[in-house]
């Protein structure tokens, strides 16, 4: 079986927590909403809330979570905090995670 494009060894514990944080923070349907509804660019928290149909706290643990999973960046915009995509790749790893269910699930 090929194993990818992974250059540093699996056994490697620091990439093994951070795959697995990354996997974890991607794995509640809320958190991939939201990551979803950042595809489309930078939004405030106050933006995201209404549309998930959460609370602003209960969005704002959800963010906090994808921020230290490294998912998203955060910023300050005066009292306004804005979330964003923290690299390109996560739309190809999103992309790609969209197709394998699709094509699973067929």
């Amino acid at each position: 079986m090929k194993r990818g494009r992974c250059e540093t060894p699996l056994n490697d514990e620091k990439l093994l927590r951070w795959r697995t944080d990354f996997h974890k923070a991607l794995s509640n349907p809320i958190r991939l909403q939201i990551v979803e509804s950042l595809l489309k660019g930078e939004r405030c928290q106050c933006e995201i809330f209404p549309e998930i149909g959460l609370s602003q706290s209960s969005v704002s643990a959800y963010l906090s979570q994808l921020v230290r999973a490294d998912i998203l960046n955060v910023r300050r915009d005066g009292t306004r905090k804005l979330y964003s995509i923290a690299t390109s790749r996560i739309f190809r790893v999103l992309a790609s995670m969209h197709d394998l269910a699709t094509e699973t699930l067929a």
